[in-house]
């Protein structure tokens, strides 16, 4: 009988231990990739957390703990973020795993993002967005829905949003020879006004002011913010015809273009080229180089519509015009939109991931007692959605068959 039970308590702790160890060898890849829809918690001191909401507008941070799937993480720091997505009511958040202790990070990631979902009622836009960038090969943060809770109260549909960071870069731009190539020059654009890439000056304060630095922030003006005013006022002074042999160097032209097209089939109106300016992006210099490439940021704002045109002209946006006045960049851009028409209906993926988006999270969205528009809104806007990617998929073929702005093209 000892024996037994010996044998008993042995098998017990080795499954338990068993179960211990699969629960820490969760990755952040195990985060993005789950098919159901997550669950994560926030512990916070409850004074804390109605300061955090009262003074919403300020990015001070305070102390929480955060569990997923079983595994917590103590003493990380929370703060309001957004612009026109802040909200006292349904916070967005950034949760930064080494604020209080340094070095500790969460599944490997030392932060990210808890997207508030509050402008845009379908609840799947960048979800889905970002996954189709991803499907493209355009740099992009990872980003999955979940059910938060905060001291075990549901406080909501949001979307947890892979950072922009040096882990981010060794994931998208892998290594060369052994060197991983995430030590580059990385920024977040800041939005200030309606800027379209146009000349601002010899001077660097307004570059210092739209391109906040997130790696080599220590580095003198001259290191961080002349290479992008010599990029801005070389796109700007050069003539279409000269433009490979001039900014080639300066710019990742076939990787802009291919963004641009992205862009252009998801119906994007608040991006690179955008209807108010230049926003929702990341620059990167890339690392021993004086090369930039874009990094998608923030996709709520896509899907505007099934009939939005291929034309880039609507913004005036500098860059966008010139590349598309030299035939080689107009065409590559047209064949990377055919691409992208390819990819979207191959097995229905766009349809199929519309749909499977819209069933994880109509339970929570429904539930969802601090979303800022009705369920008739949220329903109308999901509508809207699940008709898009085959509307969407004939008028962009329609265009690249029949040339864009062709008013064959148009329903009305």
């Amino acid at each position: 009988m000892p024996n037994r039970i010996a044998t008993f308590v042995t098998g017990a702790l080795t499954a338990l231990l068993l179960s211990v160890s699969t629960v820490q060898a969760q990755t952040a890849d195990d985060l993005f990739a789950s098919q159901t829809l997550q669950r994560l918690d926030l512990w916070v001191n409850s004074a804390d957390w109605e300061k955090l909401r009262v003074n919403f507008q300020v990015n001070t941070y305070y102390p929480a703990d955060v569990t997923w799937s079983g595994q917590t993480v103590r003493n990380v720091g929370i703060r309001s973020r957004g612009r026109g997505s802040r909200s006292s009511n349904k916070p967005g958040l950034r949760v930064d795993f080494d604020h209080y202790a340094t070095g500790q990070t969460f599944l490997g990631l030392k932060s990210f993002v808890l997207d508030n979902l509050t402008q845009d009622p379908s609840g799947i836009h960048e979800t889905v967005a970002t996954g189709f960038y991803a499907r493209l090969g355009i740099p992009v943060s990872r980003e999955i829905h979940t059910r938060l809770y905060v001291n075990n109260e549901y406080a909501g549909l949001y979307a947890i949003v892979e950072a922009v960071d040096k882990d981010l870069l060794a994931r998208v731009f892998g290594s060369i020879d052994g060197n991983v190539q995430n030590d580059g020059y990385l920024y977040e654009f800041k939005y200030q006004d309606d800027w379209r890439f146009a000349n601002l000056g010899s001077g660097l304060e307004p570059y210092k002011l739209r391109f906040e630095p997130k790696t080599h922030e220590t580095k003198s003006d001259e290191d961080l913010y002349r290479p992008i005013e010599s990029l801005v006022r070389l796109v700007n002074d050069t003539p279409a015809d000269r433009l490979k042999e001039t900014i080639g160097g300066l710019l990742d032209i076939p990787a802009v273009i291919r963004y641009l097209a992205a862009q252009a089939f998801l119906a994007e109106t608040d991006g690179f080229v955008g209807g108010y300016g230049v926003n929702n992006l990341y620059l990167y210099r890339l690392e021993d180089q004086n090369r930039h490439t874009f990094i998608v940021w923030d996709a709520d704002n896509t899907f505007w519509g099934p009939e939005f045109s291929l034309d880039l002209a609507w913004a005036g946006n500098v860059l966008a015009d010139k590349l598309m006045a030299v035939p080689e960049y107009r065409a590559l851009y047209l064949a990377e939109v055919a691409r992208a028409v390819e990819l979207a209906e191959a097995d229905g993926w766009l349809d199929t991931e519309i749909i499977r988006h819209a069933q994880r999270i109509d339970q929570a969205m429904k539930e969802d007692p601090m979303k800022p528009f009705s369920q008739a809104t949220y329903e109308g806007s999901l509508g809207v959605m699940l008709g898009f990617a085959r509307s969407r998929i004939t008028f962009v073929k329609c265009e690249l068959t029949n040339g864009i702005l062709a008013l064959s093209c148009r329903t009305q």
